[in-house]
Formats: structure tokens, sequence, C-alpha cells
């Protein structure tokens, strides 16, 4: 039986174009990395398999659910920095694993090149089973990180890596037949290998959940004083943390400072209502002020080194910068050389 089979390919400098772009995603980016956003997709889906290659250049804050009835990993091709997935250190030789129907986080590398594989759950399971005696369900209960060994690491990178590259040459030559179902198949076996011989992190230590926890209610705390300026001390107050634990708990598991990543959240909700506003409204101070920024000129010197751009351009710019289509045969998947 033939599998259908789609390819396309987008780049964008918006982060939220590249969100919506993945529409059987429950997710939502932020951008958390000082400078222009840039960003490619190179999106497959072979049956029910869906395989991307996902490249952020700028460090983004991902929340989310994968497609209903999937399993989905994250294999890091190539990475300046250090990712964090459900607050842990994330290298190059582990695996993102996101169980079906679990919501999961991940804080981006400056430049993360990655492979994603939304992958049906019962296939997964059903490879898994046939390569291990242990009950593969209790190895994807909840998000986790497999550590490969650096060997099956490589593996696993050069199968993803050559299986983009045919991506891409089938997408140059739409009407000439491709292996790429069958490459797709053996793609998905390998990752099951990987994950029944990988060392799963699966259970945090009890300090990781009380960071993660602490940082989830300070930001419900903000969210709920949308309109007003962060105060780190009320914010101590209000949890009763000294601003030296509430600082470690950010530094630990986000890479940055309180008031950097909550002022972040802030800011990335500006630049989404400027993205959906009419640029002839001419809103970015009442926008700014409801989302706590009194002082216009801090706000705009803050915006602007977080998108690289003024907000006013942000609110003019719409989506025309989205160019989606073949690859060129001078652009090629780059970090792959």
């Amino acid at each position: 039986m033939t599998l259908d089979t789609h390819i396309h390919r987008l780049e964008s400098r918006d982060f939220e174009e590249m969100e919506q772009t993945l529409d059987d995603w429950d997710h939502r980016y932020r951008q958390v990395g000082a400078g222009a956003f840039r960003g490619q997709l190179l999106l497959t889906e072979v049956g029910s398999l869906g395989i991307f290659r996902n490249r952020w250049e700028r460090a983004i804050h991902y929340q989310g659910v994968a497609p209903k009835g999937t399993v989905a990993l994250g294999v890091t091709l190539v990475q300046t920095g250090e990712g964090r997935w459900m607050g842990q250190p994330a290298t190059i030789d582990d695996v993102l694993v996101q169980p079906q129907g679990a919501e999961a986080e991940y804080i981006s590398a400056p430049l993360w090149d990655s492979v994603v594989l939304a992958i049906p759950e019962a296939d997964l399971l059903e490879r898994m089973a046939d390569l291990t005696e242990t009950d593969p369900v209790d190895m994807l209960r909840r998000p986790s990180l497999a550590h490969l060994t650096r060997q099956m690491s490589a593996q696993v990178r050069e199968a993803c890596t050559a299986y983009l590259r045919l991506a891409e040459q089938s997408l140059a030559k739409p009407d000439t037949p491709s292996p790429l179902p069958e490459m797709a198949e053996s793609t998905v076996e390998l990752m099951a290998r990987a994950l029944v011989s990988s060392r799963l992190s699966n259970d945090p230590k009890n300090s990781v959940r009380r960071q993660r926890q602490l940082i989830a209610n300070s930001v419900n705390y903000c969210e709920d004083r949308e309109d007003q300026p962060i105060r780190i001390n009320a914010l101590c107050r209000e949890l009763g943390v000294s601003e030296r634990t509430l600082r470690n708990a950010f530094q630990n598991r986000t890479g940055m400072a309180p008031l950097t990543f909550l002022k972040g959240q802030r800011l990335n909700r500006v630049y989404r209502a400027l993205r959906q506003a009419d640029p002839a409204a001419r809103l970015i101070k009442q926008v700014a002020q409801d989302n706590g920024f009194s002082h216009l000129g801090q706000f705009s010197h803050d915006y602007k080194q977080l998108f690289g751009e003024a907000p006013s351009k942000t609110l003019k710019r719409g989506r025309r910068d989205v160019r989606v289509g073949p690859a060129k045969n001078d652009d090629p998947v780059r970090g792959f050389e």
C-alpha cells in the first residue's frame, strides 16, 4: 500500500507564524532570546506520521501538547548553548520525549536545529514492545529525556539528516518516485530502538518540581496583575520566599533572572497583540500600558532588544515576510555539513 506523502517548506522571521503552521499541535511559542528571529520548517507527512525539521535562530520557549494520539520525539541536530526540557538541561545526545496528551515545556538554546517526529502512539508502543520485556507504556508515562549513548545519538542524527535530505530532493522533484515512506519507516524503527536502549529521566527530583512550581506561581501572579509593573519584592512576599530562592529557581530552570523571564512574557503578549492589530489603529501605547509598561521609553528599548525591531515595525510588518515553497538548489539544509 502506498502511503500519501506531503512535503512543504517554510521560512519565516515570525515565530508566531511558525507556531501556527503546525496547526495539529496545541502549543504556544514565546521568544526569549534577544534579537531578530529567523526560523525554518521542512514539513513531511507520511500517512499518519509527521516528521519535520525545525530550526530556531533565537531561543524560544515552547509550551504545549503534541498532535492527538501521537508521541512526539525531538532530536537535536545542532545547538549553541543549553536547552531545558521540563526544567532539566538537555544536551545534543538527549531525545526530548513528549507522550500522547501530556503538556510539556522547552526553552531552547539560542540556536536549535532539530528533527521532530510525531509518531502514532500505538505504532511506537508496538515497536518498543517487540524490543523489550519492559512495558513500554511505563517508559512513556510523562515527558522525559532519553539519554542516548554517543554512538546511538550519532546514528540517530545521521538517520534524521538523511531523511531530511531525501525530503528536500523529493520536494524539488515532486513527479519522481521517492523512497521517503520506506525511509520514514526505518527512521521510526531506529527511534524505537533508541528509546529502548536509552536511560530515561522522567521522574525529576523534588527540588526540580518545587522550583518549576515556584515559577508557575510567579507567572500566575503576574498574569493576575498584567496591567501593573512587576515588583520582585512584592512577588516574593506573596509567594513567601526569599529573593535568593526565587532567583535560583528561575536561573536553574529557565537560565534567566526572574524579571527578565517575566518581563519577556509580557513583551510577547504585546508582540502578539501588535501582530493581530490593524496598523491604522496606532494602539502601541495602550497595549503597552495594558501589559504593565508605564515607562514607554524603557518599554520601547526592551521590546527592540528582545525582538530586534521597534513596536511600530511589528505593527506595520504583518505577515508579509514569510516564504513558503520548495527549497532552492542553492539553499541547502544548513547545519548538516
